[in-house]
């Protein structure tokens, strides 16, 4: 699970479908919690009978590996058969019956009410008690197998990656609601940039908060958008996705920080956002192509 060292963390909560499989022998590959009830979980399960009763959550599914060994059963009888890139939706209090004949890996997103609330009140001007999730399973979706692709390339540990995720979840929400609900409304367009105003509120208040774990719906939240269209006017404006530019300050501030040989290593990691020294050495030569150490010696900056 990726966690940030020096600040206080979202609160792991409870998901009764992730409690369902740990119940039948199954172990999460990774997770991780993105505040407020959401989180990701990476599972592998090889052979048995799962059955989803009432779950008071949401939950997405989407199949990466072999996902032809999951079936659907109804009555004790198969009604539907997985494949790679195949889309489940268990709304809460669903039921539902799975066979698993052989090996096969697939990701979950876990969310609750609130988020489906907020996501239409935010992103369509819709009444939150309007919309109810419609069931899904083994549906075909190609914007959510991608997503699943997208999850199983990612490296859940590199730095920055937990606010590229919480970015991806936010924008699974929207694909989930506009695709999988009463709502049924294509995401709105999203044109022009932010204002000159609020692009310096911006530089200013990632600037002072760079140690600090930092959220989409936190960050949009300062401008008075919604997640979804703080993203798209922010690539807009600045030229790249909120995470990609915190990551890029970050290690702005890391690299001038190294400039002073009293600084230790370890606590420009920390002062710049990075949960430790290894993560923070890593992203480093990932963007300089040298550590932190390397660049102190080429530079000829001794402590």
């Amino acid at each position: 699970m990726t966690t940030n060292a020096r600040s206080p963390q979202p609160e792991s909560q409870r998901h009764d479908i992730a409690d369902t499989l740990r119940a039948a022998g199954v172990a999460p590959r990774r997770v991780l919690e993105l505040g407020q009830g959401r989180a990701l979980a990476h599972w592998q399960n090889r052979k048995g009978l799962i059955h989803y009763e009432r779950p008071s959550h949401h939950a997405l599914s989407i199949y990466t590996q072999r996902g032809d060994k999951a079936s659907r059963l109804v009555n004790g009888q198969a009604v539907s058969h997985g494949f790679p890139g195949a889309a489940c939706l268990f709304p809460a209090g669903s039921r539902s019956s799975w066979l698993i004949d052989g090996p096969f890996e697939f990701f979950h997103l876990y969310f609750s009410d609130r988020d489906i609330a907020r996501c239409a009140a935010e992103t369509w001007d819709c009444e939150p008690e309007q919309v109810r999730l419609n069931e899904l399973y083994h549906g075909n979706d190609p914007i959510l197998a991608q997503s699943g692709q997208l999850l199983a390339q990612s490296d859940w540990q590199a730095a920055g990656q937990t606010l590229a995720m919480d970015h991806l979840s936010q924008w699974l929400l929207v694909q989930i609601v506009s695709q999988h609900s009463t709502v049924q409304q294509a995401a709105p367009e999203v044109t022009g940039q932010l204002s000159r105003r609020y692009r310096r509120l911006l530089e200013e208040r990632i600037d002072g908060h760079l140690d600090q774990p930092l959220t989409l719906a936190g960050m949009a939240a300062w401008v008075n958008l919604s997640p979804y269209h703080f993203a798209r006017l922010f690539r807009a404006t600045f030229g790249c996705a909120p995470y990609q530019y915190v990551q890029e300050q970050r290690l702005i501030r890391a690299k001038a920080q190294l400039r002073h040989p009293a600084n230790k290593i370890t606590a420009i990691a920390l002062a710049c956002g990075f949960n430790d020294s290894s993560q923070f050495s890593r992203a480093f030569r990932k963007r300089y192509g040298l550590t932190p150490t390397a660049y102190r010696e080429q530079a000829g900056i001794r402590g």
